[in-house]
């Protein structure tokens, strides 16, 4: 029987973990390992994995100990920046001579998840580097990191199996969706300036106002980033309206959705809307895979039908765990 250990801490990096587990259960014995204050834990608990879940503390002695005990086949992680434990569970993998896996989640920082620019970063690296699709790969392998491997998306592909089924449920409105994003707070933390950036969700919001004529919509709906305030939005325009939905359902009505660069923008792009980064400023870039016509960084000369949809579905990117596994480990 194999067993395979999954370690994730940020909710990223558990979202791929999670539905791999959850599509592969016929592969072999999965335990999770998590901290029950983190991000993953939480996941766990909605997807109802109790089950497959093994309490660990930041202690590695106690990482040690409960890997020992559960001796696994193989060692899954994610790479996140709230901790590095994952190190942990690469060191046990190194000792025992057990091939490793650290799936990348985003577009971002690759390097940097291994500890890049440090000195012996190298050090870090598993086994296998796994990328989350087309672009993920190209990325990885163009920064020169070895060994990256091209596993099925689970977790895109649960998502767009759900999403299609709340589609075809909810009619498309007339509605321009926001998808708000704490610019400031983060500029903040990063520059201390809520201007590091150039600008912040302040002047996206009051850039929408300005030409919404150019979106051929009725409405403005608001979908606030959970760190977000309804404040910063109502001192703008005192009218604002913000959803009380699921993103999905939100993705569904909305005739033109407008965010800043987060992941549910491309989520939107896949499903064939009508998506829009808009960064009015040249010091920061989309970190979101998106056509360059839904770029933008003006909304001056304008035109919706200037955007690119996607009408096909996305490439069936990546091979099965299970076959993976198969060639690794044996039958």
């Amino acid at each position: 029987m194999k067993r395979i250990a999954l370690f994730a801490h940020d909710a990223g990096g558990a979202e791929i973990l999670l539905e791999l587990l959850k599509a592969s259960l016929n592969v072999g014995e999965f335990r999770i390992f998590s901290l029950v204050d983190s991000p993953c834990y939480h996941l766990i608990k909605t997807k109802k994995l109790e089950h497959f879940w093994s309490e660990i503390t930041s202690d590695a002695q106690d990482i040690e100990a409960k890997l020992t005990q559960f001796q696994p086949s193989i060692i899954l992680y994610g790479t996140g920046w709230q901790n590095h434990l994952e190190y942990h569970f690469l060191d046990y993998a190194k000792t025992h001579n057990l091939p490793s896996m650290a799936f990348l989640d985003h577009w971002t920082n690759y390097r940097e998840r291994f500890g890049y620019p440090e000195k012996n970063w190298e050090n870090n690296l598993p086994s296998f580097i796994v990328a989350h699709d087309q672009t993920s790969y190209d990325k990885a392998t163009a920064f020169g990191l070895p060994n990256v491997i091209a596993i099925k998306n689970y977790a895109l592909l649960s998502q767009l199996k759900e999403a299609q089924n709340v589609l075809s449920k909810i009619q498309e409105n007339n509605t321009l969706l926001f998808l708000s994003e704490p610019t400031a707070k983060v500029a903040t933390r990063a520059f201390g300036d809520a201007y590091g950036w150039g600008f912040t969700e302040k002047e996206v919001f009051e850039d929408i106002l300005k030409h919404k004529a150019l979106f051929e919509c009725d409405t403005i709906l608001i979908r606030l980033h959970p760190s977000d305030t309804p404040e910063t939005y109502q001192t703008i325009d005192p009218s604002a309206t913000f959803s009380h939905a699921t993103l999905l359902e939100d993705i569904a009505e909305a005739k033109v959705i407008i965010g800043i660069d987060t992941v549910a923008l491309y989520t939107a792009y896949l499903l064939g809307k009508k998506v829009i980064s808009y960064i009015p400023s040249t010091k920061r870039e989309c970190l979101v895979p998106l056509p360059k016509a839904n770029q933008l960084t003006s909304f001056e000369h304008f035109k919706l039908s200037s955007l690119q949809q996607m009408y096909d579905k996305p490439d069936n990117f990546g091979i099965d765990f299970a076959l993976f596994v198969e060639k690794q480990l044996g039958t």
